[in-house]
């Protein structure tokens, strides 16, 4: 699957998708209801990226 932009749709909340984020790392997690990102991986979030885009599994 090719990886899309958050600018052109976010997934359906709460699916596992792999994400890309402004750091260059790339991670597991899922966006929540109300449109916040969550990542799976603490030392990722520790940064605080803005997830750019992303793909299903």
């Amino acid at each position: 699957m090719a990886w899309i932009s958050v600018k052109h749709r976010l997934p359906e909340p709460f699916i596992k998708v792999w994400v890309m984020t402004d750091t260059g790392r790339r991670v597991t997690g899922y966006v929540k209801s109300n449109g916040e990102w969550h990542l799976f991986c603490p030392m990722v979030v520790a940064s605080k990226p803005e997830v750019i885009r992303w793909e299903e599994p």
